[in-house]
């Protein structure tokens, strides 16, 4: 097999510029790759984080709950995203399904997790002084425990969008025309190119940086606000 760029393509110092324009000669088709991607891992994230929000209160009040559902969505981890979105095809077809369920098991570890280490750093004391000002258990949820929370929440939310965003590129192998398709089309192929290669690789790692500093911004101005309403 001839290694990736061979001796007539670009140069290693030209090598930015061939990439670049690769991509712009080719985005008839990378264009709707990169939007379908982004639907991907946005329905993915949206339903983990709803799904790893409430499992992880419910975690964050029962121990034996905690210690299941953790141990359930670390073993899900476990699982090769190839295997899995695989197994998920046979029930839910091709496409883009089974690749959006797939990242949502893989995303509830970090969500539930923090979720309830978030909660359950919440200072006792302004728990029962909530209580005291006779909040109701649900208030005392929404109005106190999650918003104390959101800054750890958000970190869950970090890590579990970053990995989705790479792992999304696996979902190519079940039929969803995402980012992962020119990855697949130049891997293991004796005509493929680096250009082709990167044109997946470039914009998933893109996506990823984007959303890993949005989400840090998020984190780091609601962790500001945090102490500044515990200072006053």
């Amino acid at each position: 097999m001839r290694p990736l760029g061979g001796p007539g393509h670009a140069r290693l110092g030209e090598r930015p510029l061939s990439i670049l324009r690769y991509n712009a000669d080719n985005w008839d088709s990378l264009g709707p790759q990169t939007q379908t991607h982004l639907e991907i891992v946005a329905v993915s994230m949206a339903v983990a984080a709803l799904a790893g929000l409430a499992l992880g209160v419910a975690a964050s009040r029962w121990e034996r709950f905690a210690a299941v559902v953790l141990a359930v969505a670390s073993t899900m981890l476990t699982i090769p995203s190839f295997a899995l979105f695989g197994l998920l095809s046979i029930w839910l077809g091709l496409g883009n399904p089974p690749v959006e369920v797939g990242l949502v098991l893989y995303a509830l570890l970090p969500v539930v997790r923090n979720t309830r280490t978030g909660i359950m750093a919440v200072d006792p004391a302004v728990t029962e002084a909530a209580r005291g000002m006779g909040m109701s258990p649900p208030q005392v949820l929404l109005r106190v425990e999650l918003p104390l929370a959101v800054p750890v929440i958000i970190a869950g939310l970090r890590q579990a969008t970053v990995m989705v965003v790479a792992i999304a590129t696996v979902g190519a192998a079940v039929g969803a025309n995402d980012l992962g398709q020119p990855i697949f089309q130049a891997v293991g192929r004796s005509s493929a190119t680096i250009e082709r290669l990167m044109s997946g690789v470039l914009p998933v790692a893109l996506i990823g940086i984007l959303a890993d500093l949005v989400l840090a911004g998020v984190q780091r101005a609601l962790s500001r606000g945090r102490v500044s309403v515990a200072a006053t």
